[in-house]
Order: structure tokens, then C-alpha cells, then sequence
């Protein structure tokens, strides 16, 4: 069993989308009317398992409710320093503790997510 989406709750899509692609760098997986009046907007890194869908209609997930996702990456120094330059807002800069090094960033609604080095078995 895989998780294949995980939903991030927006006030808006399209600022979202925005913040994905143009300055995160995630590609549209699907951006297509699901339901009269109703967007489904998904965004995924290119051969990822998962992927992000920027929702609005639940109501018990407000806006910027999501923490805690995380991101890992094999070059985490660079990868952090890419994002800041797109001006992704970081809570701080990278740490490192026991298990790596991280960084918090938030999307435009607040939504908190960790920018990780990737976890080597041992």
C-alpha cells in the first residue's frame, strides 16, 4: 500500500498553484473542474509516488492546518538555498540534529513543511 496524495487545505488554488510550480518547482500533475465548481489541483515532483492536492472543501482541514509534512532531499544544503532564492519563507535557517539536517517553510496559508536530508538506513 502507497500513500498517492496527500491534501494541503488552501483559501485560494491558483495562489497556491503558483507558489508549487513557480517558486517550490513541482509540476501539475491535473488541474480540471471535478465537480460544478469544484478544482482539483494536483502538483507532484517529477517521478515522485506522491503527490499534493491544494483542496478547499474540507471542512474540518482550514487553510494552513497541514504541519509537519515532510521533504526529503539528497542535497539538502542546496536544495535550501534554491528554494530561499525562489522565496519560499523559511521559519529559519537549516539545523542539524540527530537524525540530519532541516528547515521549516510554510506555503501562503500558513501550512508548515520540512525540507529534510534524505534518511540512509544503517
Amino acid at each position: 500500500m502507497d500513500v498517492t496524495v496527500v491534501s494541503v487545505p488552501v483559501s485560494d488554488q491558483g495562489v497556491a498553484l503558483r507558489f508549487w510550480t513557480e517558486q517550490v518547482g513541482l509540476a501539475v500533475v491535473r488541474d480540471a473542474e471535478f465537480a460544478p465548481g469544484m478544482r482539483w489541483v494536483q502538483v507532484g515532483a517529477p517521478g515522485a509516488a506522491t503527490t499534493l492536492t491544494l483542496v478547499t472543501w474540507f471542512d474540518r482541514m482550514p487553510p494552513g492546518s497541514l504541519q509537519g509534512l515532510v521533504f526529503e532531499v539528497d542535497d539538502v544544503d542546496a536544495e535550501y538555498a534554491r528554494l530561499a532564492r525562489a522565496g519560499v519563507p523559511f521559519e529559519g535557517p537549516l539545523r542539524t540534529e540527530a537524525w540530519g539536517r532541516q528547515a521549516v517553510f510554510v506555503d501562503p496559508d500558513g501550512n508548515g513543511f520540512v525540507l529534510s536530508s534524505r534518511a540512509h538506513a544503517g
